[in-house]
Order: C-alpha cells, then structure tokens, then sequence
C-alpha cells in the first residue's frame, strides 16, 4: 500500500535579511565579473584594437565619464557627484599606491625611455634572460595599471546608477500602478490567465536590473552618455514590471 499523498511542497519564503544579503552578495559579484570582464577586454584591445593608447584607454574612458557626472553635478541621494566620484578614483587608487605600483609602473617607463645598451661582457643568454625579463615586468605594470583604471571606471559606473536609483524606483511604481490597473481591467472584463506571460516578464524584469547593469560596467568604449543608460533601462523595468503585474493571478 502506498503511503498518504503529500500535498503540494510550498517555496520557502526569504526574510528580509536573507533578501538583502542576496542583493548584497549579488552586486558584489556583478561588479567583480564587470571588472575581470572589463581588464581582459583592455588588454586584448591595447594589443589590437587601441594599440597606440595602450594602458591609457582606460584612462580616457575614466575621464569621458568624469565629464559626464561633471554634466549633472547633484542627484536626490549625493549632494555634489563630482566630489564623491573624485573620492571613489581615490578609494580604488589607494591600495596601488600604497602597494607601490605606481611608482613601479613609472620607474620602469622612465628606465625603458633611458635604458642603454647591453653591456660588451655579458654573454648572449643573460642578455636575453634580462630582456625577458625587462619586457615581463613592463607587460605586467601595464596590466595592474590597467587594472586601476577599470576598477574606477566600473565604480564610477556603479555611483552613476546609484545616482539614478530615484527614477528606477519611480519607474517601478509606474509599472506598478499601471500594470494593477491593467489587471482590475482585466480582471472585470473576464479577461483570460496568463502565467507564461506573467513568469517571461518577471524574468526579463530580473534581468534588467541585473544582466543590464552588468552589461554597462563592463562597457570598453567610450562615447556612452549615462543618462542613455539610465532612460533605456527604466523604460525596459517600468514596461516589464508592468506587463508582470498586469499578468498576475486575478484572484489570489
């Protein structure tokens, strides 16, 4: 004999202290994955791509997006941005400073503008074990230096959408409100169930919170105004936060 039917197995629900660690631990990973994405993307572009600029793309790109926080020096939740994002390139400098890569990235450029000819005595395998050695350590201070200037870029970026935190949140409420009105409409007039459409919309709503974010971060070209960013992605959340409540279930 089989043994009595279990009923439906329930989701575990989250409290908000797990809710908030997940959205904590998730931006987090979001902007680590953005900058590893955004240091590879700069250094296979210095050997092809922007070969002449090398390691100072990415320090024209931080200062293209200085210029555009410059354009809106104030938001609802930072008084003065300009100000804020010069504290955040010195936050992620810091440790470069203090670590002394900096001032090895600068000895050996300033060593290799005057470096002088290999010595008559030394034989050809230390000539060439020093050149080696010479070129490994120039190719790797580009690259930690490289690595600054992501690291910068990927936080201004992130200080840009916190920025623009107001309108994401007003945008959601859009959504709400009129995705509850298109449900009542609904609702009355008899209008059918739609989980396809409910379960689609909720994910494409993760995603552009999310997987749109992280496209931004890791965004290696320059000439991308912010508020490009800002006004796309609100749309796209208040339409599928909009579509998603309009799908719901019209009795629960």
């Amino acid at each position: 004999m089989s043994g009595p039917s279990k009923g439906p197995v329930r989701a575990r629900t989250r409290g908000p202290m797990e809710l908030g660690m997940e959205i904590a631990f998730g931006l987090l990973f979001v902007t680590l994955f953005a900058w590893f994405i955004g240091v590879l993307i700069e250094i296979v572009g210095s050997h092809t791509i922007w070969q002449e600029k090398g390691e100072f793309h990415a320090k024209e790109i931080v200062a293209q997006d200085m210029d555009y926080i410059a354009m809106a020096p104030r938001s609802l939740l930072v008084r003065d941005t300009v100000a804020w994002s010069n504290r955040v390139i010195g936050w992620v400098a810091f440790p470069y400073e203090k670590l002394g890569v900096l001032n090895w990235y600068e000895r050996l450029h300033g060593e290799s503008a005057q470096r002088s000819a290999p010595a008559a005595n030394q034989s050809i395998l230390s000539q060439r074990v020093s050149k080696a050695n010479a070129s490994l350590q120039h190719t790797l201070s580009k690259w930690l230096v490289m690595s600054m200037y992501v690291g910068q870029d990927v936080l201004l970026r992130l200080s840009v959408a916190a920025f623009a935190l107001p309108a994401f949140v007003l945008a959601c409420m859009v959504g709400v409100v009129d995705g509850l009105v298109r449900r009542d409409l609904r609702r009355w007039g008899g209008g059918r169930e739609s989980s396809f459409v409910y379960h689609h919309a909720k994910r494409y709503t993760h995603w552009a919170l999310t997987g749109g974010f992280g496209l931004y971060l890791a965004w290696p070209f320059g000439g991308f105004n912010p508020a490009y960013m800002v006004f796309v992605f609100t749309m796209l959340v208040a339409f599928t936060m909009s579509t998603a409540v309009s799908a719901f279930k019209k009795y629960v």
